[in-house]
């Protein structure tokens, strides 16, 4: 059983778990939040033809597709209560039958599971099966939330840079320390999955060799408290439209990221002859965002 917050990696456990052991079958995952009750059953343990409306063929379930592997069932705190107990008899049995059906059929699978609910809180509440809990909870792993090894973010983001260049087909990125430690500031509620997809982000966006603070996303700026008159050291960042001019920026100490942005895209506009298309070229966002961003600074009759 995998215990841990949204985004602190379960599944990747159990997929380490799965290719680490001596097991040759499949690893086969199954979501218990995604349908219900009905199709739940059907898909874990399979159904006979003609076992309901629309069972026009024999389907095998996740059970003995996993058969000789691992089975990993995320959500199990959402299975119904009858899922529950069938469930709990395939542990104890390694036996079942189909939908609809009275053959039983033998499977050999290490069932791993993961939840980011207190299952033995609910156990107690009866709010969960109490004995297949038990059954389940023989080898809990706790995950930490990335804020408990938050030492690991320069590691985490070294490889997420290198992950990304190469599916995106882009020259290595690296990123100053100074951004770093600013990721480090932030508390990270999504956990490795939201650093993960910040930094696949920046590497879709960013046609630079070097990440520097000030590219790092707006909310974490804001939520790290990141003076802007630290961004402002940084070179070349507060020249926008070099081949168009090279328009210098308004900027001053103190201002804030709404001003400095307004003050980007004022002066990205005046480089190109107000033209909105190349606006949004050079600033690396979509013609829709510079119209609504023009309504919104006001910019439209200047």
């Amino acid at each position: 059983m995998i215990y841990g917050a949204r985004g602190t990696g379960k599944e990747l456990v159990a997929r380490a778990i799965h290719h680490r052991s001596l097991r040759r079958g499949s690893l086969i995952a199954f979501n218990c939040a995604t349908l219900n009750e009905n199709l739940a059953e059907s898909e874990l343990f399979g159904h006979e033809r003609g076992a309901f409306s629309g069972a026009y063929h024999l389907r095998k379930g996740r059970f003995e597709l996993a058969h000789g592997g691992t089975l990993f069932l995320d959500e199990v705190s959402q299975l119904s209560p009858s899922n529950q107990a069938r469930l709990l008899r395939v542990l104890e049995e390694r036996e079942f039958e189909r939908v609809g059906g009275s053959k039983t059929i033998q499977v050999d699978v290490r069932v791993v599971c993961a939840t980011n609910h207190d299952l033995e809180a609910a156990a107690r509440k009866r709010e969960f099966l109490p004995d297949l809990f038990d059954r389940l909870n023989v080898v809990p792993i706790h995950l930490p939330t990335l804020q408990e090894h938050i030492e690991d973010v320069p590691l985490l983001v070294k490889d997420f840079l290198e992950e990304f260049c190469q599916q995106n087909g882009k020259s290595p990125i690296t990123i100053v320390p100074e951004a770093v430690r600013t990721l480090m500031k932030y508390d990270w509620p999504g956990n490795v999955r939201e650093l993960k997809n910040c930094v696949e982000g920046m590497v879709v966006m960013f046609n630079q060799s070097t990440i520097q603070q000030i590219h790092l996303p707006e909310r974490i700026l804001k939520a790290t408290g990141t003076e802007f008159s630290n961004l402002l050291s940084v070179p070349d960042v507060w020249q926008v439209g070099a081949n168009n001019g090279g328009q210098r920026l308004n900027v001053e100490v103190g201002m804030s990221l709404d001003e400095i942005n307004r003050e980007v895209l004022r002066a990205t506009l005046e480089s190109v002859d107000n033209n909105k298309a190349k606006a949004a070229e050079i600033l690396k966002v979509s013609r829709r965002t510079i119209q609504r961003k023009v309504k919104e600074y006001g910019l439209s009759d200047e």
